[in-house]
């Protein structure tokens, strides 16, 4: 899957220097996003679509107050959405990773070559971000009508909200990077998560204060969510994790190992061309 390229994926695109150091902190975020801001933009938009049936399904079992057809809806729309997601995070990190290639042929592998493998995580997504959501709308929704639902639902709701977003910080960057069971990912991702608990927490706190903006500001939010939506976001937990996961899987080693190997024999095939012409 998505950690191991053909050779017909290394087209010539917009890239950096090899021995170019790289940036850090938000330094290193205007730099991508100088540099890559189109790709993600579209991406984006891309992903935007994706998310439209499950939104739209979810959004009419609110209207109806039923939470099994808000679930019953994050699973048929998690179909398109998980595929989706992937394809986004699957630019943002070729963008961390200083990858070059040309946006669309790079975008359209990543999503016919995940589409399977993300189906289910993005059912598990839109389900548990659903149940996430009407949590929270039932807590302030008693809270309006005078009634607290008390300290230990609230610590229960939130704790869900850190919990899941920690955990799916390092879930989806596997998903793309990773060809392996989605068991595997998930008890990866649930290491990961112990073992570097500053960095999941800080791009579980950037999910969740974003997308919170987002809700709270609806219908304005469908505006940011089409300008800034996805990209902003997965871009910047990317940036938090991306060093955890390089450092566990080897990423970068073993992409640079697969472009080493596919160097060697195209020159092989060339030398074995010229040999008979001599």
């Amino acid at each position: 899957m998505g950690l191991f390229p053909s050779s017909k994926d290394f087209k010539d695109g917009p890239g950096v220097e090899k021995d170019t150091p790289r940036k850090t902190g938000v330094g290193r975020f205007f730099e991508l996003v100088g540099r890559d801001m189109s790709s993600m933009f579209l991406a984006n938009l891309l992903t935007c679509i994706g998310f439209l049936p499950v939104i739209c399904l979810v959004y009419i079992g609110f209207l109806m107050n039923n939470l099994t057809v808000m679930i019953v809806s994050a699973i048929a729309g998690g179909i398109l959405a998980g595929p989706a997601l992937a394809g986004m995070y699957d630019t943002v990190l070729r963008a961390l990773r200083d990858e070059a290639g040309y946006w669309w042929t790079t975008y359209r592998r990543a999503f016919r070559q995940n589409f399977k493998a993300s189906i289910l995580p993005g059912i598990l997504y839109c389900v548990i971000v659903t149940v996430q959501i009407f949590l929270v709308y039932f807590c302030f929704n008693m809270l309006y009508h005078g009634t607290n639902v008390g300290v230990p639902m609230w610590v229960a709701t939130v704790l869900n909200l850190v919990l899941f977003h920690m955990l799916f910080s390092y879930m989806w960057p596997q998903i793309v990077l990773l060809d392996q069971p989605l068991r595997l990912t998930l008890k990866n991702s649930l290491n990961c998560m112990i073992a570097f608990l500053p960095h999941a927490l800080a791009a579980a706190l950037v999910t969740i204060l974003f997308w919170g903006l987002v809700i709270l500001c609806m219908p304005l939010g469908l505006l940011l969510m089409l300008v800034f939506g996805f990209w902003f976001q997965c871009e910047i937990c990317c940036q938090i994790v991306y060093g955890d996961l390089n450092r566990v899987f080897h990423i970068e080693e073993s992409i640079q190992k697969l472009h080493d190997a596919q160097l060697e024999k195209e020159l092989r095939a060339e030398r074995g061309q010229d040999t008979p012409e001599e």
